[in-house]
């Protein structure tokens, strides 16, 4: 059984039949969030799925516009800008509010819930994913209550991460706290990357290859099929897929095709750059506006994951931004799709993981935010390639080691592990 729900464990839930397992989820009713794509529910759409009420703020707002209309894309009731104020208000205030996050509040329904249907089916393992790091105090409290095994799975860090901020020492003290409870008690601690796992192991005080395991994100290649052979777009078109935010800012690659542009006015009715994703902060119009390159870059829009998968597949080269305040890193579900389209990837980041998945596969360059004139350098490298008709894809979905179906195998076994 799991609790909580995202992408990754959607599609642990998708595969898991065909290894033996039948997965009952427990999650959150409708929440407000900045884009919903209703689109996704396929994948699950026969499997059993209990969704309870909370007392989170984001479910009360998405309650209290409940009577507003409705778009499979985006969240009911309020405006973009209401959106943003309540993702703001959501994270800041509610970090000194909630320990370790407002998701708390859904424990008390979820547990209820969850405790009902362990007790009207064999389950066997309970199964829980983060963030929010509070689902993982619910794996806890069910462990210590029924004493059935429990695989917590990490897709970031938790003390010390970009996604848990702490205000104060004493919010810090307590999410450690916590997070010791959860890497002591859980039968097996599942990280997205092998930083990840080692950064808990050290926290948790003690090494164990058993109960510490990487399985990291992927991609659907059933998500692909009738995609492979999209043609081209005619202008060099850059992608951007995934959310604008202060991680995946764009300002530098920006300025960079500014700098590109300035040196070879021609260009300018030659290269197309769409953004497909929502503008958390709504700074990219601004930025664009600024720079003078409205001819060449698309507003934002958010598209359903298939259309968005089309888009990817008729572009030259896809765009890639981490910029990280910390040491953590952050490995992106976006970069497996990326790597399952065969485009080459430019990554405007630090040194890390996904830099090096990238140049092990020889699928793009890696550059630094702060390094404009190497990333106009790099552009023109591939808009060169393009010119000249030798610009090189790999073939779509060759990296089977990131296809979700493989991935979910590695979960089973770790499953059939702990009944035996």
């Amino acid at each position: 059984m799991g609790m909580g729900g995202t992408q990754r464990s959607a599609k642990f839930v998708k595969y898991l039949p065909e290894f033996g397992w039948e997965p009952v989820v427990v999650t959150v009713k409708d929440v407000h969030y900045y884009a919903h794509d209703a689109s996704l529910l396929h994948d699950i759409h026969d499997r059993q799925i209990y969704r309870t009420e909370s007392w989170d703020p984001l479910r009360i707002v998405a309650r209290v516009g409940k009577g507003a209309p409705q778009s499979p894309l985006v969240p009911a009731a309020p405006t973009k800008t209401i959106s943003r104020l309540w993702t703001w208000l959501n994270r800041s205030i509610g970090s000194w509010l909630f320990v370790p996050d407002s998701k708390i509040l859904w424990l008390p329904f979820a547990l209820k819930t969850a405790l009902d249907v362990m007790r009207a089916q064999k389950i066997a393992v309970i199964f829980t994913t983060s963030p929010p790091h509070s689902s993982h105090l619910g794996g806890l409290i069910l462990k210590l209550i029924t004493g059935h095994p429990w695989v917590a799975d990490f897709r970031d860090d938790w003390s010390g991460g970009e996604s848990q901020p702490c205000p104060t020492r004493w919010h810090r003290f307590i999410n450690r706290l916590m997070e010791k409870w959860v890497l002591k008690r859980a039968d097996r601690i599942i990280g997205m990357c092998d930083h990840l796992v080692n950064s808990l192991r050290q926290k948790a005080g003690y090494s164990s290859k058993s109960k510490f395991v990487t399985i990291m994100n992927g991609y659907d290649g059933e998500d692909f099929v009738g995609l492979e052979q999209e043609p081209l777009n005619d202008r060099f078109t850059i992608c951007h897929c995934g959310s604008i935010s202060r991680v995946s800012n764009p300002e530098p690659f920006l300025r960079a095709v500014k700098l590109v542009l300035q040196q070879h006015p021609t260009l300018s009715d030659q290269i197309k750059i769409q953004f497909f994703g929502t503008d958390l902060f709504g700074r990219l119009p601004r930025l664009v506006h600024e720079l003078g390159l409205e001819p060449i870059v698309s507003p934002a829009q958010y598209l359903p994951h298939r259309q968005a998968l089309r888009a990817m597949m008729q572009s030259h080269l896809l765009l890639l931004t981490i910029i990280k305040r910390t040491g953590e890193e952050i490995i992106t579900g976006k970069l497996f799709e990326y790597l399952a389209s065969g485009k080459p990837i430019l990554l405007i980041s630090s040194e890390g993981e996904v830099a090096k998945i990238i140049r092990s596969l020889q699928r793009g360059v890696v550059v630094p935010p702060d390094d404009i004139s190497r990333i106009a350098e790099a552009i023109m490298e591939y808009v060169t390639c393009w010119q000249a008709g030798s610009l090189a894809f790999s073939p779509a979905l060759s990296t089977a080691q990131f296809d979700r179906r493989n991935l979910t195998g590695s979960l089973a076994r770790i499953l059939a592990e702990l009944i035996e």
